[in-house]
């Protein structure tokens, strides 16, 4: 059984004022958290890390749902708006936002404090997907500036891969090498399957791999992160399993597993610390 991080691991008890001016979002789910304020100024905090104390500090996962935010037109001009791949019966926006609340809902009974890039209780008008993309991001920087948590971001996706292979993969941005592998392995090693992928291990992939070839919202979010492809729709077992509710929170679980797990590793020595640590902090 998992176990909360205990308030004493933090410097001081959060108090209550909003965290929900972005673009005009409220976050149903947060609008009265502000994490914790470091004791003490800066320069203690650095001879802390000189030390080699740890910096005080919360822990804060910025969860993105992929697909269900962005309005496109079709090449007829006839509106229409991005929802991911088509299942039987279901979107992969459908899929990724079921997935994404049980996710959320697991990590804040884990005593971790949970951000939306988007809510999904009162989703933002659609707008093209660069934009969509630009707003989220900004969601998560702004944040990342203002609070300087120790903060991981985590995009949920699933996809439509033509191998047919099932079971979940994650990719991290190539330019961020050091800095998210640690949190890929995490994850993958409480996966509730993890794919075969042929000369990659444990299908932790660098953003390369892509179609694509990059993936923005990795490589700019000034947070340690990862994009998670839950399970396949090409194959028949996880297409069967997708719209289930119960796989829903064995998938969100194993997720949330494994950032709890990044967490208790100690930074600067067994995971990096975060970006937002060490912009505040010049490390």
């Amino acid at each position: 059984m998992v176990n909360a991080f205990s308030k004493t691991a933090l410097e001081s008890e959060p108090d209550l004022a909003g965290r929900q001016d972005h673009n005009g979002i409220t976050f149903a789910d947060v609008n009265a958290f502000q994490p914790a304020v470091l004791k003490g100024d800066q320069q203690n905090s650095l001879q802390l890390v000189a030390a080699g104390g740890e910096v005080p500090k919360t822990k804060t996962v910025y969860v993105d749902i992929g697909h269900c935010t962005s309005g496109e037109r079709n090449p007829l001009g006839v509106g229409g708006s991005d929802q991911g791949f088509a299942g039987p019966g279901y979107s992969e926006c459908d899929i990724n936002k079921a997935v994404g609340k049980e996710l959320m809902k697991e990590l804040k009974n884990m005593g971790l404090y949970v951000v939306p890039t988007w809510d999904v209780n009162n989703p933002p008008p659609p707008v093209p997907k660069s934009q969509d993309l630009d707003r989220r991001i900004d969601t998560v920087n702004r944040d990342v500036a203002k609070y300087g948590d120790d903060a991981v971001y985590v995009s949920i996706h699933h996809d439509s891969d033509t191998t047919k292979q099932g079971g979940q993969c994650v990719f991290y941005a190539a330019t961020k090498r050091e800095e998210s592998q640690v949190l890929a392995r995490s994850i993958q090693a409480n996966a509730w399957q993890v794919r075969e992928r042929e000369g990659v291990k444990d299908c932790i992939n660098p953003d390369t791999a892509t179609g694509k070839g990059y993936l923005d919202g990795l490589r700019r979010t000034n947070a340690i992160g990862v994009l998670i492809e839950g399970a396949n729709v090409q194959n028949p077992r996880d297409r069967a399993l997708m719209p289930q509710s119960r796989f829903q929170q064995l998938e969100a679980k194993g997720i949330a597993q494994g950032i709890f797990n990044y967490f208790n590793l100690r930074p600067g020595q067994e995971r990096p610390y975060s970006s937002a640590i060490r912009q505040r902090f010049g490390l």
